[in-house]
């Protein structure tokens, strides 16, 4: 059997051929394609010759196909557009299989990714990439899928639905706690804090909490200051202090003993994490199923924040 490509004419021929066949213009022809009219009219004449047959009457300043034209175009038309459709099929079903999250260093490192051999068991197929980041990406130019953000939920370009709202408390490891008794509010002035510096809200700092809960302090708190939220956790794992953390990022430590809850006092209600979704794109079916997936695993119940996407073609 003869292979094929001896019995085809080059590829880039008939591409020129279909385009000056639908334009009847070398000149469009050229401009779609992005180059020379020449080059046009040479992928053309290379054709014609391959073929030993004209395909166009060369009129003046106008095209019109011949017979033989015609026939080549209605096959040429007919099996581009094959390829055209079996192509975007191929890659929306590989985008139908694929999402983009972002979230936070603390949320991806400490809920997250603990997680995800679930969801990997539960969706084998699906393919999921991470942009891990304690800034606001912009979803549609960083190609993000889907967000988990914390804070107020007033995001520009959004939709946000809320998932879980974080509490704060004194924690610590059983390591730290060994050998101490910690009775009471006041005992904990004289332990090691750990300390979250930088840009984080003033209901994290150990100071503010100390005055909401009426102990007035002598001197400055001791203990160890870090800038990192991550940071700040590993240090409280390893027994170095107390810490004001806690649910939903902390609730595997607190479920499996890693990490203790210190006094019987009321958490410190904090903001919440949100779901957050581009406000023009229509989720594809990868999107879905993690929207749904982390919904149920945080509130038991099914995402319902898709709603409709307005301005969406």
């Amino acid at each position: 059997m003869r292979s094929i490509r001896s019995q085809l004419p080059p590829p880039n021929s008939l591409v020129a051929f279909e385009a000056a066949a639908r334009h009847l213009s070398f000149t469009k022809a050229a401009g779609e394609l992005s180059v020379t009219r020449v080059a046009v009219s040479h992928q053309i004449k290379s054709l014609e010759t391959f073929l030993d047959a004209s395909l166009f009457h060369r009129l003046h300043r106008a095209l019109a196909l011949t017979p033989e034209g015609e026939r080549l175009q209605d096959a040429v038309s007919a099996g581009l557009q094959r390829i055209i459709d079996a192509t975007a099929a191929i890659r929306d079903r590989d985008r139908n299989q694929r999402v983009t999250v972002t979230a936070s260093t603390g949320f991806t490192t400490f809920w997250l990714l603990p997680r995800i051999g679930e969801f990997r068991s539960r969706y084998p197929d699906l393919d999921l990439r991470f942009l891990v980041s304690d800034e606001y990406l912009n979803l549609a130019q960083e190609g993000a899928n889907v967000a988990i953000r914390y804070g107020g939920g007033d995001w520009p370009g959004v939709r946000a639905t809320p998932l879980v709202q974080e509490v704060i408390f004194p924690v610590c490891s059983p390591a730290y706690l060994k050998g101490r008794t910690i009775s009471s509010i006041h005992d904990l002035r004289d332990e090691t804090l750990l300390f979250l510096e930088g840009s984080y809200d003033a209901q994290t700092k150990w100071a503010v909490w100390f005055d909401e809960h009426g102990v007035e302090m002598d001197g400055a708190l001791n203990g160890i200051r870090l800038n990192a939220y991550t940071n700040l956790v590993q240090a409280t794992l390893d027994g170095q202090g107390v810490a004001l953390i806690g649910p939903p990022l902390m609730e595997r430590y607190i479920g499996d003993g890693s990490l203790v809850a210190l006094l019987d006092v009321p958490p410190v209600e904090r903001k919440k994490f949100y779901l957050v979704l581009p406000e023009h794109e229509k989720p594809n079916d990868a999107t879905r199923e993690f929207c749904d997936w982390i919904a149920n695993q945080i509130t038991g119940g099914e995402f319902t924040g898709f709603g409709t996407v307005s301005g969406h073609r």
